[in-house]
Protein backbone atom coordinates (compact mmCIF):
# COMPACT_ATOMS: atom_id res chain seq x y z
CA UNK A 1 0.00 0.00 0.00
CA UNK A 2 1.45 3.38 -1.01
CA UNK A 3 1.95 6.28 1.38
CA UNK A 4 -0.80 8.36 -0.22
CA UNK A 5 -3.30 5.51 0.19
CA UNK A 6 -2.36 5.48 3.86
CA UNK A 7 -3.01 9.23 4.10
CA UNK A 8 -6.51 8.67 2.76
CA UNK A 9 -6.84 5.85 5.26
CA UNK A 10 -6.22 8.39 8.02
CA UNK A 11 -9.05 10.56 6.74
CA UNK A 12 -11.29 7.52 6.67
CA UNK A 13 -10.38 6.75 10.27
CA UNK A 14 -11.07 10.34 11.35
CA UNK A 15 -14.46 10.20 9.62
CA UNK A 16 -15.50 7.42 11.98
CA UNK A 17 -13.47 8.56 15.02
CA UNK A 18 -14.32 12.24 15.26
CA UNK A 19 -12.98 12.42 18.82
CA UNK A 20 -9.56 12.69 17.18
CA UNK A 21 -10.45 16.16 15.88
CA UNK A 22 -11.95 17.35 19.15
CA UNK A 23 -15.58 16.62 18.30
CA UNK A 24 -18.08 14.96 20.62
CA UNK A 25 -21.55 13.66 19.87
CA UNK A 26 -24.65 14.93 21.69
CA UNK A 27 -27.93 13.02 21.60
CA UNK A 28 -30.51 14.95 19.67
CA UNK A 29 -33.74 15.26 21.66
CA UNK A 30 -37.05 16.29 20.10
CA UNK A 31 -36.92 19.62 21.93
CA UNK A 32 -33.39 20.39 20.76
CA UNK A 33 -34.23 19.40 17.19
CA UNK A 34 -37.14 21.88 17.14
CA UNK A 35 -34.95 24.67 18.51
CA UNK A 36 -32.36 24.01 15.80
CA UNK A 37 -35.01 24.02 13.06
CA UNK A 38 -36.24 27.38 14.32
CA UNK A 39 -32.74 28.71 13.58
CA UNK A 40 -32.88 27.24 10.05
CA UNK A 41 -30.23 24.63 10.98
CA UNK A 42 -30.42 21.34 9.12
CA UNK A 43 -31.07 18.55 11.61
CA UNK A 44 -29.37 15.18 10.93
CA UNK A 45 -31.51 12.06 10.72
CA UNK A 46 -29.22 9.87 12.80
CA UNK A 47 -30.30 11.42 16.09
CA UNK A 48 -26.97 13.03 17.03
CA UNK A 49 -25.25 16.37 16.56
CA UNK A 50 -21.59 17.11 17.15
CA UNK A 51 -19.75 19.94 18.87
CA UNK A 52 -16.10 20.82 19.44
CA UNK A 53 -14.94 20.21 23.01
CA UNK A 54 -11.23 21.17 22.85
CA UNK A 55 -9.17 24.06 21.56
CA UNK A 56 -6.33 23.36 19.14
CA UNK A 57 -3.54 23.37 21.76
CA UNK A 58 -5.39 21.03 24.14
CA UNK A 59 -6.32 18.69 21.31
CA UNK A 60 -2.74 18.48 20.03
CA UNK A 61 -1.48 17.65 23.52
CA UNK A 62 -4.14 14.96 23.92
CA UNK A 63 -3.48 13.39 20.51
CA UNK A 64 0.24 13.10 21.20
CA UNK A 65 -0.49 10.36 23.74
CA UNK A 66 -2.94 8.37 21.60
CA UNK A 67 -1.80 5.01 20.21
CA UNK A 68 -4.06 5.31 17.16
CA UNK A 69 -2.52 8.63 16.13
CA UNK A 70 1.01 7.38 16.74
CA UNK A 71 0.19 4.38 14.58
CA UNK A 72 -0.73 6.63 11.66
CA UNK A 73 2.58 8.50 11.93
CA UNK A 74 4.43 5.18 12.19
CA UNK A 75 2.79 3.71 9.10
CA UNK A 76 3.47 6.72 6.89
CA UNK A 77 7.07 7.03 8.12
CA UNK A 78 7.90 3.38 7.51
CA UNK A 79 6.07 3.23 4.20
CA UNK A 80 8.41 5.87 2.75
CA UNK A 81 11.47 4.60 4.66
CA UNK A 82 14.15 2.71 2.76
CA UNK A 83 14.59 -1.04 3.09
CA UNK A 84 17.79 -0.37 5.03
CA UNK A 85 15.86 1.59 7.67
CA UNK A 86 13.23 -1.13 8.04
CA UNK A 87 15.96 -3.74 8.30
CA UNK A 88 17.91 -1.79 10.93
CA UNK A 89 15.07 -0.54 13.14
CA UNK A 90 12.50 -3.35 12.91
CA UNK A 91 14.34 -6.54 11.94
CA UNK A 92 17.63 -6.23 13.83
CA UNK A 93 16.04 -5.98 17.32
CA UNK A 94 14.46 -9.36 16.56
CA UNK A 95 17.82 -10.86 15.64
CA UNK A 96 16.75 -10.97 11.99
CA UNK A 97 19.13 -10.01 9.18
CA UNK A 98 17.13 -9.21 6.07
CA UNK A 99 17.98 -6.46 3.54
CA UNK A 100 14.52 -6.65 1.94
CA UNK A 101 12.90 -5.59 -0.28
CA UNK A 102 9.93 -5.01 2.04
CA UNK A 103 6.26 -4.34 1.45
CA UNK A 104 4.22 -2.80 4.25
CA UNK A 105 0.56 -3.09 5.13
CA UNK A 106 -1.68 -1.46 7.68
CA UNK A 107 -5.08 -1.87 9.25
CA UNK A 108 -7.69 -3.24 6.91
CA UNK A 109 -5.34 -4.77 4.32
CA UNK A 110 -6.65 -8.29 5.05
CA UNK A 111 -10.03 -7.56 3.48
CA UNK A 112 -8.37 -7.32 0.08
CA UNK A 113 -5.45 -9.69 0.60
CA UNK A 114 -7.28 -12.55 2.32
CA UNK A 115 -10.83 -11.99 1.03
CA UNK A 116 -12.36 -11.13 4.39
CA UNK A 117 -15.83 -9.64 4.30
CA UNK A 118 -15.85 -5.84 4.32
CA UNK A 119 -17.77 -5.75 7.60
CA UNK A 120 -15.66 -8.40 9.34
CA UNK A 121 -13.50 -7.11 12.18
CA UNK A 122 -10.97 -9.96 12.04
CA UNK A 123 -7.79 -8.24 13.21
CA UNK A 124 -6.10 -4.87 12.72
CA UNK A 125 -2.30 -5.04 13.00
CA UNK A 126 -0.53 -1.79 13.77
CA UNK A 127 1.98 -2.67 11.03
CA UNK A 128 2.90 -5.73 8.99
CA UNK A 129 5.99 -6.01 6.78
CA UNK A 130 6.68 -8.67 4.16
CA UNK A 131 9.80 -9.64 2.26
CA UNK A 132 10.67 -12.82 0.34
CA UNK A 133 12.32 -14.18 3.51
CA UNK A 134 10.50 -12.49 6.39
CA UNK A 135 7.17 -11.60 7.94
CA UNK A 136 7.41 -8.88 10.60
CA UNK A 137 4.51 -7.67 12.73
CA UNK A 138 4.80 -4.47 14.78
CA UNK A 139 2.53 -3.60 17.72
CA UNK A 140 2.66 -0.17 19.34
CA UNK A 141 1.84 0.03 23.05
CA UNK A 142 1.86 3.40 24.80
CA UNK A 143 -0.13 2.73 27.93
CA UNK A 144 -1.93 -0.57 27.56
CA UNK A 145 -0.97 -4.19 28.28
CA UNK A 146 -0.44 -7.00 25.81
CA UNK A 147 -2.49 -10.18 26.09
CA UNK A 148 -1.88 -13.64 24.56
CA UNK A 149 -4.78 -13.39 22.10
CA UNK A 150 -3.22 -10.28 20.58
CA UNK A 151 -0.10 -12.27 19.80
CA UNK A 152 -2.41 -14.99 18.49
CA UNK A 153 -3.85 -12.56 15.95
CA UNK A 154 -0.39 -11.84 14.56
CA UNK A 155 0.27 -15.58 14.36
CA UNK A 156 -2.98 -15.86 12.36
CA UNK A 157 -1.78 -13.21 9.88
CA UNK A 158 1.46 -15.12 9.41
CA UNK A 159 -0.41 -18.38 8.85
CA UNK A 160 -2.67 -16.71 6.28
CA UNK A 161 0.29 -15.15 4.50
CA UNK A 162 2.22 -18.41 4.29
CA UNK A 163 -0.84 -20.31 3.06
CA UNK A 164 -1.38 -17.63 0.42
CA UNK A 165 2.26 -17.75 -0.68
CA UNK A 166 2.19 -21.54 -0.96
CA UNK A 167 -1.01 -21.43 -2.99
CA UNK A 168 0.35 -18.82 -5.41
CA UNK A 169 3.76 -20.46 -5.88
CA UNK A 170 4.13 -22.43 -9.10
CA UNK A 171 6.50 -24.79 -7.34
CA UNK A 172 6.63 -25.86 -3.72
CA UNK A 173 7.66 -22.81 -1.67
CA UNK A 174 9.67 -23.30 1.48
CA UNK A 175 8.48 -21.63 4.67
CA UNK A 176 9.89 -18.18 5.31
CA UNK A 177 13.14 -18.19 7.19
CA UNK A 178 12.27 -15.26 9.48
CA UNK A 179 9.11 -14.49 11.43
CA UNK A 180 9.06 -11.72 14.01
CA UNK A 181 6.77 -9.68 16.24
CA UNK A 182 8.19 -6.41 17.58
CA UNK A 183 6.55 -4.44 20.39
CA UNK A 184 7.24 -0.70 20.69
CA UNK A 185 6.66 0.25 24.33
CA UNK A 186 7.70 2.87 26.92
CA UNK A 187 11.22 2.29 28.24
CA UNK A 188 9.97 1.90 31.80
CA UNK A 189 8.10 -1.32 30.94
CA UNK A 190 10.28 -2.67 28.15
CA UNK A 191 12.13 -5.36 30.10
CA UNK A 192 9.01 -6.71 31.86
CA UNK A 193 6.57 -6.24 28.99
CA UNK A 194 6.45 -9.85 27.76
CA UNK A 195 7.32 -11.56 31.03
CA UNK A 196 4.02 -10.32 32.45
CA UNK A 197 2.23 -12.78 30.17
CA UNK A 198 4.64 -15.64 30.77
CA UNK A 199 7.06 -15.12 27.87
CA UNK A 200 10.62 -15.07 29.18
CA UNK A 201 12.64 -15.23 25.98
CA UNK A 202 12.52 -14.43 22.27
CA UNK A 203 10.50 -17.55 21.46
CA UNK A 204 6.95 -18.59 22.30
CA UNK A 205 6.80 -21.59 24.66
CA UNK A 206 5.45 -24.87 23.33
CA UNK A 207 2.28 -24.54 25.44
CA UNK A 208 1.50 -20.99 24.28
CA UNK A 209 -1.30 -21.95 21.88
CA UNK A 210 -3.06 -23.76 24.73
CA UNK A 211 -3.18 -20.49 26.66
CA UNK A 212 -5.29 -18.74 24.04
CA UNK A 213 -8.92 -18.23 24.99
CA UNK A 214 -11.10 -19.05 21.95
CA UNK A 215 -13.83 -16.70 23.15
CA UNK A 216 -11.38 -13.80 22.76
CA UNK A 217 -10.60 -14.62 19.12
CA UNK A 218 -12.77 -13.81 16.07
CA UNK A 219 -14.63 -16.71 14.48
CA UNK A 220 -12.51 -16.60 11.31
CA UNK A 221 -9.29 -16.94 13.32
CA UNK A 222 -10.69 -19.81 15.39
CA UNK A 223 -11.61 -21.60 12.16
CA UNK A 224 -8.16 -20.93 10.68
CA UNK A 225 -6.44 -22.42 13.74
CA UNK A 226 -8.73 -25.46 13.76
CA UNK A 227 -8.14 -26.18 10.06
CA UNK A 228 -4.36 -25.62 10.08
CA UNK A 229 -2.92 -26.90 13.39
CA UNK A 230 0.45 -27.99 11.94
CA UNK A 231 1.02 -24.72 10.09
CA UNK A 232 -0.01 -22.77 13.20
CA UNK A 233 2.46 -24.63 15.41
CA UNK A 234 5.17 -24.19 12.79
CA UNK A 235 4.62 -20.43 12.88
CA UNK A 236 4.54 -20.47 16.68
CA UNK A 237 7.89 -22.26 16.83
CA UNK A 238 9.61 -19.93 14.33
CA UNK A 239 8.39 -16.48 15.39
CA UNK A 240 10.76 -14.33 17.44
CA UNK A 241 9.54 -11.61 19.84
CA UNK A 242 11.23 -8.50 21.17
CA UNK A 243 10.32 -5.21 22.85
CA UNK A 244 11.99 -1.88 22.10
CA UNK A 245 11.48 1.63 23.42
Amino acid sequence: MTWDDKCWGIFNNIYWEMRFVGVQGIKLTTELAERLREQNIAVPKNGRIYVRIDNEADLTKKLSSQEVVLNHFFNIAFDIASDAVVSELLCRPLGIEDPGPFESYLRGFGHERFDWGEQENVTQPDAFFLSPNSLIGVELKLDSPTWPEQIGKYLALMVWEELKSEKEAKEGKEERENLGLLFVVPEKVREQHLSKIGIDGPNLPSDFLGRLRPSKLPTRIRRLFKDNPEKLDSVRSRVRLASVS
